[in-house]
């Protein structure tokens, strides 16, 4: 999706954000998008292929400024705070959504990981390689693998468990996958 929506464009993305606050993603239709944002299908169609790539719109839309990162806040204080703001959002409707999608349609997942998840792991990286020239945490690791370990759980515990995670589950996570690569004489 462009980088400015038009007046329409929102209006279909917060009927989306609504409609799937009232119903599951499957028994969502494009027909019901457009009622409810006063627009033909036709409108939807000019800008989103299927109502997957809709939805991953929409997710973005709403957390568009969400996993925001302070630079000057500890990599621990960045990591929980994004971690509880994506738990929060993944519990809403379009966020449960986006994990259907996500699972039932690869090929939209990847350009949505391509466009839109793959930005914010890098600004994560960034935020690492911060910490390692602040001397928080060892230049030394694999990091990759770290931030699928930070981010794998959230939605474990949502999709198998139906929990959200909470703060002190987040915190737990946090020291837990942070713990090997903190700098013992550094301050958190």
């Amino acid at each position: 999706m462009e980088e400015k929506c038009s007046r329409k464009q929102h209006e279909i993305l917060n009927a989306v954000i609504e409609a799937l606050e009232e119903m599951e993603y499957t028994k969502l239709t494009i027909e019901d998008i457009a009622i409810r944002a006063g627009v033909g299908k036709s409108t939807i169609y000019r800008w989103w292929k299927h109502k997957s790539d809709v939805v991953f719109s929409a997710f973005a839309y709403k957390t568009e400024s969400v996993f925001d990162l302070d630079f000057n806040q500890s990599l621990k204080f960045n990591l929980q705070q994004q971690l509880l703001k994506l738990s929060h959002a993944l519990s809403q409707g379009v966020g449960r959504a986006l994990l259907v999608v996500m699972a039932e349609h690869r090929e939209s997942a990847g350009k949505f990981f391509q466009q839109y998840l793959l930005p914010r792991r890098e600004l994560v990286k960034k935020l690492l390689q911060n910490s390692i020239e602040r001397k928080e945490i060892i230049a030394d690791y694999p990091f990759d693998i770290m931030l699928d370990s930070l981010y794998a759980p959230l939605h474990y515990q949502i999709i198998f468990f139906n929990k959200i995670p909470d703060e002190v589950y987040i915190s737990k996570l946090v020291d837990f996958i942070l713990n090997p690569i903190l700098i013992k004489n550094s301050a958190e």
